[in-house]
């Protein structure tokens, strides 16, 4: 059956017209460094303007960590002063605060030690700062950089913030977002160091009302404190200290993704906003017919398949979610699916859905959201559960007598495909090219220059 479903994929691979850029298939090796994540939220956030009292700070950022949460446990590695709950002054090595929220109240209890049943109130805002420099913050068993702060959420429930210098921030940012790196891919990783500098710093009081900066999830950029830092991503930060990408000696917004599958997608042809810029389409090669920079990445060609109930289940379940409401009971019969509208770079800007209760059109990157990938595939090669990228194409698999059975999308890529594509800047540093070079390539008419130059 799985054969026989591969077949039906590959027929069907002409079904219906094809992204318009013209690509080389990828290698059939596998390579060793593992898929970078794509890190962007799928919903572009609006252009921002920081709050007056954030606005040029570049020094240290506020990290969202344990967010509206209904408890947390905090420590430090080697000792730490407590600020903000006068019963509790310092914590030694082992010791811990377990706060937990209660009726609108976050209230804190040492553990252990001598105090294990007495019970205090956060009124305001608890800090923890580590004795030394050797001693490290810590959120369950995991540390960090820094200090920490605790505080009741506008939902009166359990939020810790990281308060992380910015270069130190990237150091548990980058083995997330590139991943691994030789010495044949540093340039590769200088590149994602400024794009990451570039997107938190651009970013910088953005939640002021959450009491952080950014998020330590792939809803900003994926943050793991001091665990997964390495010597070579150290190095790759230490050697672009302070250096931003900007455009007329503004920062700009630093979109980057894993894998674009032959060419990169214009901002406004992925997300409901106006262009910008350095944020347009681009080959991912050095001329046309080249192989794709990206063409090693396990995600630069895939192949889903859907059984029909399948995919009327997921149409029902995440149309509502991000499109708009079905009528009772949501579609019971699948009649086609057809692109009807592409991109410049080939990806689908509409797609319609035709079934019982009527045509279901889905635009741009919300078809990531609303065709979700197979359970059988989920989780293969990267992980989630979103379509790998809007550039494919897609087509019905029909019985003999008509009735549909399949769904099979063939596509490119793996991302939104708006900014700096992770797998071709990896190529790109093979093959010599410099970190300039390479954020030159994937943003348009862009300077590097220290943030203390740039307006913010």
């Amino acid at each position: 059956m799985k054969k026989l479903a591969l077949v039906l994929a590959l027929l069907l691979a002409g079904c219906s017209h094809a992204p318009k850029p013209t690509y080389t298939p990828p290698p059939t090796t596998t390579p060793q460094e593992p898929v970078p994540p794509s890190t962007p939220p799928t919903q572009a956030p609006p252009e921002f303007q920081p709050p007056s009292g954030a606005r040029g700070r570049i020094d240290w950022l506020d990290v969202g960590i344990v967010i509206d949460a209904d408890s947390a446990r905090i420590g430090a590695t080697a000792g730490a002063s407590v600020q903000g709950v006068v019963e509790v002054t310092h914590l030694s090595a082992g010791q811990s605060l377990v706060a937990r929220a209660a009726s609108g109240r976050v209230l804190i209890q040492p553990v252990p030690g001598t105090r294990e049943l007495a019970i205090y109130e956060v009124a305001d805002t608890l800090v923890l700062v580590p004795d030394s420099p050797n001693s490290f913050v810590t959120i369950g068993a995991k540390p960090y950089r820094g200090e920490l702060r605790l505080y009741r959420s506008p939902n009166g429930r359990v939020t810790v913030v990281n308060r992380v210098g910015t270069e130190e921030y990237l150091r548990g940012v980058l083995p997330h977002e590139i991943g691994r790196l030789d010495q044949r891919t540093i340039e590769a990783g200088k590149a994602q160091a400024v794009a990451a500098r570039t997107y938190a710093l651009s970013y910088v009081g953005r939640r002021a009302d959450q009491g952080f900066d950014v998020y330590a999830t792939v809803e900003d950029q994926l943050y793991g404190g001091i665990t997964d830092e390495g010597p070579l991503t150290d190095r790759c930060v230490r050697e672009t200290s302070q250096l931003v990408a900007t455009y007329n000696g503004r920062l700009i917004r630093a979109n980057y993704f894993s894998t674009c599958g032959g060419v990169t997608a214009n901002v406004e042809d992925v997300w409901p906003e106006s262009p910008l810029p350095w944020l347009r389409s681009t080959l991912d090669a050095d001329h046309e017919g080249d192989t794709a920079y990206c063409a090693a990445s396990p995600q630069f060609r895939w192949t889903e398949i859907w059984s029909v109930p399948e995919f009327l289940d997921i149409v029902n379940r995440n149309y509502p979610r991000f499109i708009g409401a079905l009528p009772p009971g949501g579609a019971h019969r699948l009649d086609g699916v057809r692109v009807t509208a592409r991109s410049p770079s080939g990806r689908v800007a509409e797609l319609v859905i035709d079934t019982d209760i009527g045509p279901l059109p889905v635009h741009g990157d919300s078809t990531r959201r609303v065709l979700v990938r197979p359970a059988s595939s989920q989780g293969a090669g990267g992980g989630g559960t979103l379509l790998r990228s809007s550039l494919f194409k897609i087509g019905i698999v029909r019985a003999r007598d008509g009735v549909p059975i399949a769904v099979v999308a063939t596509g490119a890529g793996y991302g939104h495909g708006v900014g700096l594509c992770q797998w071709g800047a990896l190529e790109m540093a093979r093959r010599g090219r410099d970190f300039h070079q390479i954020l030159g390539h994937y943003f348009a008419g862009i300077e590097i220059k220290p943030a203390n130059e740039s307006k913010g």
